[in-house]
């Protein structure tokens, strides 16, 4: 059976290729575009792991894993945070909710992401 990823990002750009990676290594993909859509996708397709920008259009990353976790059907579904901010903080923070791992975007390309995302299902 396909591992199945929910991709929460707001660039299309960046969706598209995410998306393409894990789609070539026969992965089910679902997006979300907004922290509200990436809740109701969490909740109606249980997805194996989730694939977490911070900043988004309606709200934050942060914002979803709060939200996340305190819903008992998907509070644990494993999420790794992706983001081009580098703040302690944030990241700390992303930590503390339930997030596997706060990794930079710059610093992995999507093989990596798919690479990352395997390594926490095996």
């Amino acid at each position: 059976m396909a591992k199945k990823i929910l991709i929460i990002e707001d660039e299309h750009i960046l969706v598209g290729m995410y998306a393409d990676q894990f789609h070539s290594e026969k992965w089910s993909v679902i997006t979300a575009t907004t922290k509200d859509e990436g809740i109701e996708m969490t909740k109606k397709e249980h997805p194996d792991i989730v694939l977490l920008d911070i900043l988004l259009f309606d709200g934050t990353g942060i914002e979803y894993l709060q939200a996340k976790k305190e819903d008992s059907a998907i509070a644990s579904i494993p999420v790794i945070v992706f983001s081009n901010l580098d703040d302690t903080k944030t990241k700390e923070e992303a930590l503390k909710l339930g997030a596997l791992e706060y990794l930079l975007k710059a610093n992995f390309t999507p093989q990596e992401l798919v690479q990352k995302a395997s390594f926490y299902l095996t």
